[in-house]
């Protein structure tokens, strides 16, 4: 009998409800996004403990792998110069769901499973240095799971003496009289995010910035990122973490210019929410913000949502949602997940501890599961019967439904992001959203649009077909475009060449309709027939803006949210064409039938435009 067939006969022979090496299998799969947030519980201890410098600190190693040798993760290690601990706090502070600050609800910590959690979701061996009278002093213990699976480990080993390792001493920017080292040595490769430690820390950083840049930009905790290859003394990366604001207003090193010195999102404004819960009234207070112009502005003819901002801002979509100054989580169920668009605004939620309950705040501090249900329900659909808004809420908190208490919060933020979306929308106006950005060639629509018309010019002459355009026609089209359709002066004149060119005779354009129920219209100027389309009417958004907008970036899009985007578009193309047979539904018997006359011979026109450019992909 092996050594694993031995272990599965003392389970079952002592019975245990769990038994040790059941539980830390499952909890090994507790569900740390990746490397970055486990590291962050380390994090968490460091600042629960003063800390004012925390240092992430990496060692490769070269090895062999698959015939190749390449530096990999060695050892990851988290340092900081905090208030240290005695040997009962050390051991108790390895233990699984113990600590001294269980239900403290005063700071970041509470739960109780950071520390060991975090580093058996990465690591096979955990050790743990701490001194509170100089590194020479310090006690060590630690964790390690082979001992635990052969059964050789059943509890925390008793803390014993042993320096500081000089290892660490010597590629710490700062060893304090007080302080802990914890250590992760035998990585396990199949749960590491990263493989090598300039990437893993990249990534950290990024995180770490926006998960602690409440303590970074006060100025309270500096946080180090190192990394060398063993035996040398070469850093591959040093430098500390800069703040990552999802709400971009705060400037940060980290941030393409002009935006590494200068906010990048206006602050719209701030709230409060006020919820009562277990006899004890608390405060949730919001904040929102959006792009400013600048960021139009700068794109110039690039759409936004491709620059290197744009980008940035990308990875910072969502609600932040923050517990005692400290991210949570990065909320993205309250975003448009086709929309582009939906990067430049921001939203952050912060409660207190005390609402841990109530927000549905998970052990490892990675999610607020209660209030992200909530973006994607409506209080509608828990009502019963006859209630109104309060109503629920009354009901849901008598039945001890923790989502009573965020109902009113929920619908706030709701209301407010319509408004948040409604400004960007206004930033696209005027510059394009369906059409091209230059005109020194016609799209497809348009070659299709002329072929067809050409085609038909054969069977059914205009008089206007013939005439050629005057240079005051041209004159015309280019004013009309500047003074009344907003487009620029250079995208006008681009335009208007395109015209001449091309001997183009229809031409697709946008404007704002002062009816915002005008759906186009047809404007002739000489020869030159425009369709214009009202980027005010409902339907335009959803025909126009699900595939090309001003904040447009299709190459970022997976396959499932290009699917879905046209599918909305051409949803909201058969909606416009309901309206129609609503139309003729209303017109009554005679008018009804000159409509479908019109409908019939409509229909025979587009047959002949759609058919002339085979390649053209509708």
């Amino acid at each position: 009998m092996n050594q694993v067939e031995d272990a599965d006969q003392r389970d079952l022979f002592e019975a245990q409800i769990i038994p040790l090496r059941l539980a830390i299998t499952a909890m090994r799969d507790s569900g740390y996004k990746n490397t970055a947030y486990a590291l962050a519980e380390l994090i968490d201890n460091a600042v629960q403990a003063e800390a004012s410098m925390i240092e992430v600190l990496c060692t490769e190693k070269r090895e062999r792998v698959q015939q190749r040798v390449r530096s990999r993760l060695w050892q990851i290690a988290v340092l900081d110069n905090g208030t240290g601990m005695d040997a009962k706090t050390l051991r108790m502070a390895l233990q699984f769901g113990n600590g001294t600050r269980l239900g403290d609800r005063t700071g970041i910590g509470r739960f109780g499973m950071g520390l060991p959690n975090a580093s058996i979701s990465q690591a096979n061996r955990l050790e743990v240095w701490t001194w509170q009278n100089g590194p020479d002093n310090a006690i060590r213990t630690y964790i390690d799971l082979g001992a635990i699976d052969r059964q050789e480990m059943a509890s925390v080993p008793p803390p014993e003496h042993q320096a500081l390792p000089q290892h660490w001493r010597d590629i710490s920017d700062h060893i304090g009289q007080h302080g802990t080292l914890v250590l992760w040595s035998e990585l396990d490769f199949q749960r590491l995010t990263w493989k090598r430690a300039k990437r893993a820390l990249e990534r950290t950083e990024e995180i770490v910035g926006r998960v602690y840049r409440r303590f970074v930009a006060d100025g309270t905790t500096r946080i180090r990122l190192f990394a060398v290859e063993q035996n040398s003394s070469e850093p591959i990366i040093d430098r500390e973490v800069v703040v990552n604001d999802p709400l971009y207003l705060t400037p940060s090193p980290s941030m393409p210019a002009p935006f590494d010195t200068g906010a990048m999102f206006e602050e719209v404004f701030e709230d409060e929410e006020e919820i009562e819960f277990e006899g004890q009234v608390h405060t949730v207070r919001l904040k929102y913000s959006v792009a400013s112009e600048q960021t139009v502005t700068l794109a110039g003819h690039v759409d936004r949502g491709k620059t290197a901002y744009g980008a940035h801002a990308a990875r910072n979509m969502g609600v932040s949602v923050l517990r005692a100054g400290r991210e949570i989580m990065l909320d993205h169920n309250w975003c448009i997940g086709y929309d582009p668009r939906e990067r430049w605004w921001g939203a952050e939620v912060e409660f207190p501890p005390a609402l841990d309950e109530v927000f549905g705040v998970t052990n490892n501090k990675q999610a607020a599961t209660h209030f992200a249900e909530l973006a994607s329900t409506d209080w509608k659909e828990l009502a019963e019967e006859g209630e109104g808004f309060m109503d629920v809420v009354d009901r849901l908190k008598q039945d001890g439904d923790l989502r009573g208490y965020l109902l009113n919060l929920s619908d706030a933020i709701k209301r407010t992001l319509i408004q948040l979306r409604d400004r960007i929308k206004a930033q696209s106006r005027g510059r394009r959203s369906s059409r091209k950005s230059r005109h020194d060639e016609p799209d497809d629509a348009t070659k299709a649009a002329n072929k067809g018309w050409k085609e038909r010019s054969k069977e059914r002459p205009l008089e206007e077909d013939a005439k050629a355009l005057s240079q005051s026609d041209l004159e015309e089209i280019r004013a009309d475009l500047t003074e009344e359709k907003s487009y620029t002066e250079t995208e006008a004149r681009e335009l208007v060449q395109l015209i001449k060119d091309e001997n183009l005779k229809v031409v697709f354009l946008e404007q704002d309709f002062p009816n915002a129920t005008q759906l186009f219209n047809v404007d002739m100027k000489g020869s030159v027939t425009e369709i214009v389309f009202n980027r005010q009417h409902p339907s335009f958004e959803d025909i126009f803006g699900t595939v090309a907008t001003v904040d447009e970036d299709v190459n970022s899009l997976s396959r499932e949210e290009a699917q879905e985007r046209l599918g909305r578009a051409v949803n909201g193309a058969k909606v416009v064409f309901a309206a129609w047979g609503r139309y003729e539904r209303e017109a009554g018997i005679d008018r009804g039938r000159a409509l479908r006359r019109v409908r019939d011979e409509w229909g025979q026109i587009a047959a002949k435009f759609v058919e002339p450019e085979e390649e053209f992909d509708l």
